[in-house]
């Protein structure tokens, strides 16, 4: 496959070449290819080279047609490829008009307007891809589904949502499916649930007429025509003449807003792979509020907090559930791991109107089959079934061999390592609807201990979201009492993502009263923060309010021209009309909070808990939570049982993927008493920790020792190790 690759990679070049050259952006064809595509692709990803991909495809499928339907080779011949393509279209649509019922002449003007020998090029390339497939001895059917992953980049894939389900998945999937059942896959993709089915039927013992009666009641569904039709493609693959007795259940539409005629139609079972991304990765404004109403009416939409991470994935096993599926009957579906743990499932994980949920969940080899972690969710319909279910059954899958490598196209046994019961660590009602929090063994429940919320909760805010940082986090250099000079901080390009990876300016002149000092997380380790941020802000230092009018000339001159620079490059959903109102959204920068000169802070996302107090005139960004405090001894109260790793053990158990925020003080934190003992020993223990570390710290500076983070937090965790253990006794027993 190497070699096909580095062969394709120069014939691609040749290929944009050619396209141009023939004009084909400017057929009518090309603009219908791309005004279809750019429904469910995002339209960054819409250009000529997806539709080079995609036109490869959709030539191999009759190139596959006429090897495995009608034993015959075509392309070899450069003389007459077009001839021979354009009759093996004519023999499909005489003896399997099903094959080619929809029309799909997106492609027509590459055979119509290529001339002969340019044409013979794309038969060669396709040649070529055959050769390299059967050097890997897969079944037919899945010839295609290679091909997709191989030919598509998987940036875009995925970035749309798509992960293939590896056929050894489907096949152990597939064994809740009872023959005779009426079955729809709502997003089929290339067709391989339907395979699966398939196999089963055709590889019973059952006459030919039963096996196409149950055949008939398999249906697929997609939003994109070219899956629809690759799909059918694969059935005759795998089917061959028995496709001509089918009925067409194959169907171009989009399973979240089908039409009235689709939706009369109910199923046994529901089975599938929906798209893995999220309200976030939608670039249309409308589709965005589709998304948000169509959440809220299938009772599953988070709180706004979470709202941009809405699961599409979600919504298509709840809309599949409602229109398509038969009261008691049954729905499967991969999804990401994130609905079981992620706060913005948390109403999703309430299981409405379902019973007998179960998860599979699988081992780590399996799991990069993916390359994100999945799970599969398995349930029954059941109307107006107000007790949701609260303990849901875990079966956890490896490997039979584990000595075997796990291929996507490898025929491999699955085999059941253990089952436990999932229960949430906690569930709240907020404005009559009901949160269910992250699913977590039964048994690590009891690690948890009481469970209460703090009096600190409601205290401790998120920082403000500070971006994009490459146009206000700044180097300075002084010019004279009142000016800096200012250049992009180096330091924040390091995980810049595009639009914001370029610096956009240069030696720029600003007041000093405008440049803030910032803290971030990347600097925060247990009891100390070991270094800061300059930031240009549009506000007064006094009162950390945004007045245009009253900016002097220089900093009103530079906030005009970063200003302007956002507009130009935020998406188009992003409901700001300014980069201020992106600063101070939902006022987290122009606020009392923020003026306070004692905080303690701690980060809002990461595997370990660490805080620190905090002392001047700083600004807290969004990757920290801050509390502002009255008293010293409070804040080293606090920041003691913060970084106390039996806490962070609590938070791990808690917490879903990365993310923190306030998690923390779903344990009862109690407000701080100066007259109890305890509370005196942790606030003794917070500043005695911030003392060690500092030392620590200056020490390796004096030495010039250039300490990465990471050795940072080693050496700590070395030398606190006593001081933690003593905070750790007193707040196992106050927890």
């Amino acid at each position: 496959m190497e070699k096909f690759r580095e062969y394709f990679k120069h014939e691609f070049s040749s290929f944009k070449i050619l396209f141009k050259k023939y004009e084909l952006e400017q057929t009518k064809e090309y603009r219908k290819w791309k005004t279809v595509f750019s429904k469910f692709y995002f339209e960054k990803n819409v250009n000529m080279d997806l539709y080079i991909y995609f036109s490869l495809i959709y030539f191999l499928c009759f190139h596959l047609i006429a090897k495995f339907g009608f034993q015959r080779t075509i392309g070899n011949s450069h003389k007459n490829y077009k001839e021979q393509l354009i009759k093996i279209k004519k023999e499909i649509k005489q003896n399997y008009p099903k094959l080619i019922a929809d029309d799909l002449d997106y492609f027509n003007p590459i055979q119509h307007l290529l001339s002969e020998n340019d044409f013979s090029k794309i038969g060669a390339i396709i040649q070529k891809l055959l050769d390299s497939i059967e050097s890997k001895k897969i079944k037919s059917y899945y010839y295609l589904d290679f091909a997709l992953q191989k030919l598509i980049p998987s940036h875009i894939r995925h970035n749309t949502g798509e992960f293939y389900t590896p056929p050894f998945l489907t096949e152990k999937m597939v064994d809740i499916y009872e023959v005779g059942e009426k079955v729809l896959d709502p997003c089929c993709g290339s067709g391989n649930f339907l395979l699966a089915i398939t196999k089963r039927i055709i590889e019973s013992d059952n006459s030919r007429e039963k096996k196409v009666e149950w055949i008939n009641k398999i249906f697929g569904y997609d939003i994109n025509p070219i899956s629809i039709f690759i799909s059918r493609c694969n059935l005759f693959l795998l089917l061959k003449k028995i496709f001509s007795d089918l009925n067409n259940n194959l169907y171009n539409i989009n399973s979240l807003n089908p039409n009235e005629k689709f939706i009369k139609q109910k199923f046994d079972l529901i089975i599938g792979n929906p798209p893995w991304y999220t309200l976030r990765d939608v670039n249309s404004a409308k589709e965005q509020e589709f998304i948000k109403h169509l959440a809220e009416s299938l009772k599953i939409k988070p709180r706004a907090k979470n709202i941009l991470n809405t699961e599409i994935a979600t919504l298509f096993f709840y809309q599949a559930h409602r229109i398509f599926l038969k009261d008691g009957g049954k729905i499967f579906f991969v999804l990401s791991e994130g609905i079981i743990n992620g706060s913005h499932a948390s109403r999703f994980r309430n299981f409405h109107d379902l019973e007998d949920v179960e998860i599979w969940s699988f081992s780590d080899p399996i799991q990069k089959t993916f390359n994100v972690n999945f799970i599969c969710l398995f349930a029954k319909k059941k109307l107006n079934n107000n007790h949701y279910q609260k303990e849901v059954l875990n079966f956890i899958y490896g490997l039979k061999n584990n000595n075997q490598d796990v291929d996507y196209f490898r025929n491999i046994v699955l085999k059941l390592v253990k089952q436990e019961p999932l229960v949430p660590f906690d569930s709240i009602k907020k404005n009559g609807k009901m949160y269910t929090k992250k699913l977590i063994p039964k048994d690590t429940k009891k690690e948890l201990g009481n469970l209460k919320e703090s009096y600190y909760k409601e205290l401790f805010h998120k920082g403000a979201d500070l971006n994009p940082r490459n146009l206000i986090f700044v180097n300075i250099e002084d010019i004279n009492n009142e000016y800096y000079k200012i250049n992009p901080d180096e330091r924040i390009f390091k995980r810049a993502k595009a639009p914001w990876k370029k610096k956009e300016f240069n030696d720029e002149i600003v007041e000093k009263l405008h440049i803030f000092k910032v803290i971030k997380s990347t600097e925060l380790v247990k009891f100390f923060i070991f270094d800061q941020y300059n930031v240009f802000l549009p506000i007064s230092r006094e009162t950390l309010q945004f007045n245009y009018t009253n900016l002097p000339p220089k900093a009103k001159k530079f906030y005009d021209k970063i200003n302007k620079t956002y507009m130009n490059l935020k998406k188009s959903t992003t409901k700001t009309n300014s980069l201020m109102d992106n600063l101070n959204r939902w006022s987290k920068l122009c606020n009392e909070r923020q003026k306070a000169r004692l905080k303690v802070v701690y980060n809002n996302s990461g595997s370990l808990l660490k805080a620190a107090v905090l002392k001047g005139n700083f600004i807290v960004t969004g990757d920290l939570s801050f509390y502002n405090s009255s008293s010293l001894e409070e804040a080293y109260y606090l920041s003691a049982i913060l970084n106390s790793p039996l806490l962070t053990k609590k938070v791990r158990i808690m917490k879903s993927s990365r993310h923190i925020f306030k998690i923390p003080f779903n344990l009862p934190i109690q407000k701080f008493n100066q007259k109890n003992i305890y509370h005196q020993k942790l606030a003794y223990y917070g500043k005695l920790g911030e003392k060690k570390v500092r030392n620590l710290y200056n020490l390796k500076k004096s030495q010039k020792i250039n300490l990465s983070k990471r050795k940072l937090e080693k050496q700590i965790a070395q030398r606190l190790d006593q001081l933690l253990d003593k905070i750790n006794k007193i707040v196992r027993v106050s927890l």
